[in-house]
């Protein structure tokens, strides 16, 4: 899928192109209407962005050919619609200002018709990479833990609610400098690999914020448009290491557990995973007639160096240098996408373009709200930094700006103040 940024020109007539677009745009969200205060104004803020940043939204060229997909403020999904313009979805954005937009990384003869009937041509290849999947410790203090049986927000991540001992329990992610800094090393590894093991030119691929705790990595390279969901699924098995055997570094253990080579042949062993994991291990290959036994007889040293069993080291080399993909996300490939340029209600962030990976920072990057102060009750004691500044929270009733009020009501950590609506 190859993106377009919209220009003014695109849009200078979207009022008009509302007008006549009214016929079409007459879909009834029953019950989709914000139910409290809080969506009243998120609604209201989400729809201010749009107004004034349509522009940052980035659209398939060929739009008639992709499925698109709403959230609305009933937390229900909306899909199979398709447009024919920019205006087209410029207009219906701003009428019904849902708190999330999608599109479908596939081309569809009919995006608009059931699954059945939508025609696929072809898909993007998509990869997600997630921070609830780096399973990092820091997240167990700065994360915060809500009940659904009382409401509570406790600090940290829980197993009972403190308050009522429930466990129907939903985590609260509020990725701190070291989380997004393990992601982006994800996606660094996740570049590399696409480049060295596929050959995947490097151009092709673009590396977008989700817009809440994670990135989406987004291939344009053709000729992975026809590949299948088996298919994609094997892209996602080789990249999570996943049925990597000892056998593959040219070697096995016989029944007297002692190791011995079965390839002859090692040229390929600098190469994809063998390459890799041997690297990593300072395992080096010396070609010759003695190549197989000081082959073996690094490993064995290397055994009792470690003082632990060879094929669980490489099993915990596999762990550390794979990539932490969904690879549910990958081989799906009649999901939809949050579009570039639009928010994510889990946060207000947008997703975006990371041009610069290392120096990208989402709370600087990926927020477009004003600083205008906006009048909140925050439920917790928090500290969170905002473009460089730290702003310290208590409990009870405070003055932010907009894109802190933004942030902590998404999260549900905040409720706005009855006079901002």
């Amino acid at each position: 899928m190859i993106f377009s940024t919209n220009s003014k020109s695109d849009l200078k007539n979207a009022a008009d192109m509302l007008k006549e677009n009214e016929p079409t745009l007459k879909i009834d969200f029953k019950n989709s209407e914000p139910s409290n205060n809080n969506q009243l104004w998120l609604k209201k803020t989400f729809k201010k962005y749009y107004f004034k940043y349509f522009i940052n939204v980035a659209l398939p060229e060929k739009i008639n050919l992709h499925e698109f997909g709403f959230r609305y403020f009933d937390e229900k999904m909306y899909r199979h619609f398709s447009f024919n313009s920019p205006g087209e979805i410029y207009a219906f954005v701003l009428k019904f200002s849902p708190s999330d937009i999608y599109c479908s990384s596939s081309f569809y003869r009919n995006p608009s018709e059931p699954m059945d009937k939508k025609e696929w041509y072809g898909s993007e290849l998509i990869f997600d990479i997630d921070g609830k999947d780096l399973h990092l410790e820091c997240t167990l203090e700065h994360n915060y833990t809500r009940c659904h049986g009382c409401n509570l927000i406790n600090a940290g991540v829980l197993e009972k609610c403190s308050n009522c001992n429930g466990s129907r329990l939903n985590v609260i992610e509020i990725p701190c400098k070291n989380c997004i800094f393990f992601l982006k090393k994800e996606v660094k590894k996740l570049i590399n690999l696409l480049v060295e093991d596929f050959g995947i030119d490097s151009k092709t691929i673009s590396v977008y914020f989700s817009g809440n705790n994670g990135f989406h990595l987004h291939v344009a390279d053709k000729d992975y448009l026809p590949l299948l969901s088996v298919e994609r699924a094997e892209i996602s098995s080789y990249l999570l290491g996943k049925g990597f055997k000892l056998e593959t570094l040219g070697l096995k253990i016989n029944n007297d557990k002692k190791f011995i080579p079965i390839l002859k042949n090692k040229q390929l062993l600098d190469c994809g995973w063998r390459g890799r994991i041997l690297k990593n291990l300072k395992i080096n290959f010396y070609s010759g007639k003695n190549a197989d036994n000081n082959f073996i007889k690094q490993i064995e040293k290397l055994e009792t160096i470690w003082n632990c069993d060879f094929q669980q080291k490489v099993a915990k080399t596999i762990e550390d240098l794979s990539v932490k993909i969904d690879p549910m996300v990958t081989m799906d490939i009649h999901r939809i996408f949050r579009l570039a340029g639009s928010l994510n209600s889990k946060s207000g962030f947008a997703k975006i373009l990371c041009n610069d990976v290392d120096s990208f920072d989402p709370f600087k990057d990926a927020c477009f709200f004003d600083k205008s102060t906006i009048e909140i009750v925050s439920k917790i004691d928090t500290s969170i930094f905002f473009k460089g500044k730290k702003y310290n929270l208590n409990k009870g009733s405070n003055s932010v700006p907009e894109y802190v009020a933004v942030y902590l009501i998404s999260k549900g950590l905040a409720d706005i103040n009855l006079k901002e609506i």
